[in-house]
């Protein structure tokens, strides 16, 4: 592990593949620290989208045989390091260390484990240099949820704002209570409205217009308000196995456009329920895809008293991939990356398994 001298800075490209299988998001970084507080520059950003392989494969390997899944972990451990180097080449970027979230695959803290496939060691091995990946194994580890990661960027690199809500496959939040940073996963956002919208031949709902036009499912909206996740206190994560098993049989009656229109109705809800001790006056910035749906966030709106932020596109798009490049930073640099308020781990830790680029040696 390397420290970060005062006033020096460090080179990361952060990866991130999210739960909805939208593409890989390539974030190109520079973090320093100066006095306690850090700053951050976005150079470049890219997603690349899974081709038909890829999305056919990850979407099928959760049933498939331990071989195979371990074989898919290698050969996409090297499909990202091929990506990261043609991302360098194209920008000219240098990075000295490669953060990689991988992509989850199986994700069950209550049974002590999480899966994020995508070999770190084949990214170091394939690209020479230096990568963190595995970023939640620790934390389940010691207890904890292994999600939310994302508080400890919001933390320090978006002080300025009361409350984070990302908006990706998962909707999850972060906020101060009592001095210390706490956080949780909300409920399913692009992976239901994704999955909707396939339905209809669309990657996704394009601002939000099949919702728009769809009316509401008193009695599905109500099944999804009682599911008993929404009672737990604390911290707490939610998966695809949990989605599978409790809130996907939800949308198996009823037109996609309802369905659609029901699904952003309980978003707002359940984010307005997440929202409701912040003041008034309160500003909350919001990333992630779903930043995008208008009509889902003009619910969100009609539901909260809160000032609700929507960065530019480039935050709102590759705001997870630049935060896992910043926790990279800090785990290179031996600094706490995992907060235990957020995820109910037995304590502050750096999260994390570091491989040196064959090419530093």
């Amino acid at each position: 592990m390397k420290s970060l001298p005062p006033q020096s800075s460090i080179r990361v490209i952060g990866l991130m593949s999210g739960t909805s299988l939208d593409g890989i998001d390539l974030a190109a970084c520079t973090f320093s620290e100066h006095e306690g507080l850090w700053m951050y520059t976005l150079h470049h950003a890219a997603t690349l989208p899974y081709s038909a392989y890829w999305e056919k494969l990850l979407k099928e390997l959760p049933s498939k045989s331990a071989q195979d899944v371990f074989a898919a972990h290698q050969a996409l451990g090297k499909f990202y390091g091929k990506c990261i180097l043609d991302f360098v080449a194209e920008t000219g970027f240098q990075p000295q260390l490669i953060a990689s979230h991988g992509h989850t695959l199986f994700h069950a803290p209550a049974e002590g484990y999480t899966v994020q496939i995508g070999s770190g060691a084949a990214i170091a091995a394939i690209t020479g240099i230096d990568t963190v990946c595995d970023f939640r194994s620790m934390d389940v580890a010691l207890g904890g949820q292994g999600a939310p990661l994302v508080p400890v960027g919001d933390h320090f690199l978006f002080p300025d704002y009361t409350a984070c809500i990302n908006l990706g496959g998962i909707a999850n939040i972060s906020l101060l209570k009592g001095g210390k940073r706490v956080a949780w996963d909300i409920c399913p956002v692009n992976m239901a409205l994704n999955e909707l919208a396939a339905r209809e031949g669309l990657c996704f709902d394009t601002n939000g217009e099949l919702a728009r036009h769809g009316r509401l499912l008193d009695d599905v909206l109500n099944g999804m308000q009682g599911l008993e996740f929404y009672t737990q206190d604390g911290a707490k994560s939610l998966g695809r196995e949990w989605y599978e098993r409790f809130f996907r049989p939800l949308l198996e009656q009823g037109h996609t456009a309802d369905l659609c229109r029901t699904v952003c109705e309980h978003i707002a809800l359940q984010i307005a329920q997440c929202m409701k001790t912040l003041p008034a006056d309160a500003k909350v910035l919001f990333t992630g895809g779903g930043a995008f749906n208008v009509f889902l966030m003009e619910r969100i709106q009609a539901r909260c008293t809160q000032k609700t932020a929507v960065p530019d596109a480039e935050l709102v798009n590759f705001k997870e991939a630049l935060v896992f490049a910043f926790l990279g930073a800090l785990n290179y640099c031996g600094r706490v990356n995992v907060f235990d308020s957020a995820t109910g781990s037995s304590m502050n830790h750096i999260g994390g398994a570091f491989y040196h680029g064959n090419h530093n040696l």
